[in-house]
């Protein structure tokens, strides 16, 4: 990807935008625009750099819904360098953490995906951000170099299998709090199995009478759900490695062992 920072005079910065924007709607691509602005308070004059953000994918499925995203960010002078971290590794995370359980699921419709993207800086605002010790070239070089991974019939498949296997495992958990609740209800020491862990409630259970009936719904509930995230596991290793080859790292992360692409 050709040229992905653009910096200019503040008076053409919107305009290098729109013609970006159009050039991409003409050859029918995904977007992404992104501009970071660098302004005062009005009061106390301090510096505020915002972080805008649009993200067409309008021409990655047409039922995408969210085909058209904005985003926008401000950051004060507290944690003004956190700017290049957000820009990039942010985003790099949105992608690559999409093969796991922390999202509730994963879909390569809604992924993030622009094959075009470009950073667009004013030239006062890429003055300051040098001046406070963010490396503007590496920044637009990083800013390109972030892709994640189209769609294709088997990452459709997998990845509705994955969403089935998350609403099954939530469904069977919401049961299996319950007959913990009931069992619980019963007990002469005072606990909340909401808060406790499975190994404390065990120890709980071994040293009460509790009905039989909820002993073997307790058990086979406790079976079901391990059965489930074996299943689940499986998936998200043939996502993970189904996806890890394509997505380009951004040039600060590449050589590391980042911790978003362990398992």
């Amino acid at each position: 990807m050709d040229n992905n920072l653009v910096i200019d005079f503040a008076e053409k910065i919107e305009d290098n935008i729109e013609d970006f924007k159009l050039d991409s709607l003409d050859t029918e691509t995904n977007y992404t625009a992104a501009k970071i602005k660098v302004t005062r308070d009005p009061e106390s004059n301090n510096p505020i750099v915002f972080y805008s953000q649009e993200l067409s994918r309008n021409f990655k499925d047409q039922s995408d819904k969210f085909g058209k995203r904005h985003i926008i960010k401000a950051f004060t002078p507290s944690n003004m360098e956190a700017i290049a971290d957000t820009t990039l590794e942010r985003k790099f995370s949105d992608t690559i953490l999409a093969f796991k359980n922390q999202i509730p699921d994963y879909s390569p419709l809604s992924d993030i995906h622009s094959e075009k993207m470009k950073l667009f800086l004013d030239e006062d605002s890429a003055t300051f951000l040098s001046d406070i010790g963010i490396n503007i070239d590496g920044l637009g070089e990083d800013f390109g170099g972030l892709q994640s991974v189209s769609a294709n019939p088997f990452m459709e498949d997998i990845a509705y299998n994955a969403s089935q296997l998350k609403s099954e495992l939530a469904e069977l958990r919401g049961k299996y709090m319950l007959v913990k609740i009931q069992m619980s209800e019963s007990f002469e020491a005072d606990i909340d199995p909401q808060r406790m862990n499975d190994s404390d409630f065990a120890e709980c259970m071994a040293l009460e009478n509790v009905n039989e009936g909820l002993v073997q719904a307790y058990l086979a509930f406790k079976e079901k759900i391990k059965a489930l995230e074996s299943k689940l596991g499986i998936v998200s290793t043939e996502i993970f490695n189904e996806t890890k080859s394509k997505i380009r790292l951004p040039k600060s992360l590449e050589g590391q062992n980042n911790a978003l692409l362990q398992i």
